[in-house]
């Protein structure tokens, strides 16, 4: 499992159009208002994991999320070298595999939860904290669209 996690859980159908029109219309400061809006998302997703986060392993995981501020979308980035079982606490792992190490053969990856399938119940803190905030994330781009439109276009 990589560094990064992305979800596209919650879709905004027609983001990356309104962007484009944005971009095209080259006033400052209306890509940056959509990057602050997709960091406020992310900064809520991130705040609402880390609540979730009930193991000693999962709340370190969860620690390391971090928002990332781009117009494209609301990206939270999480692991890294020192977090590197990441993946393993958000998702879990099939218990009880024998596998080869340079130790020789071990049942291995019991130190995480059971893996809950790639499904609409996947995850432990971070995908569950995405689909809880779907309702407030809708919101959030509502708003954020209605102002960035009046700026953008007015009357």
């Amino acid at each position: 499992m990589g560094d990064r996690i992305k979800s596209k859980t919650v879709t905004v159908e027609g983001l990356d159009e309104f962007r484009r029109e944005l971009r095209k219309l080259d006033e400052k400061g209306l890509i940056d208002e959509l990057k602050d809006a997709n960091y406020d998302v992310a900064k809520l997703v991130v705040g609402r994991a880390q609540q979730n986060a009930s193991s000693r392993m999962e709340r370190s995981a969860a620690a390391s999320m971090r928002p990332s501020r781009q117009a494209a979308r609301a990206q939270v980035t999480g692991g890294g070298a020192d977090v590197p079982f990441f993946g393993g606490a958000e998702f879990g792992a099939m218990r009880n595999q024998r596998r080869q190490t340079p130790r020789g053969t071990v049942t291995g990856w019991n130190q995480f939860q059971p893996w809950r399938g790639s499904g609409s119940g996947a995850g432990y803190f971070l995908y569950p904290a995405i689909r809880e905030s779907t309702d407030d994330i809708v919101e959030m781009y509502g708003e954020a669209i209605e102002k960035i439109t009046a700026r953008a276009f007015p009357d």
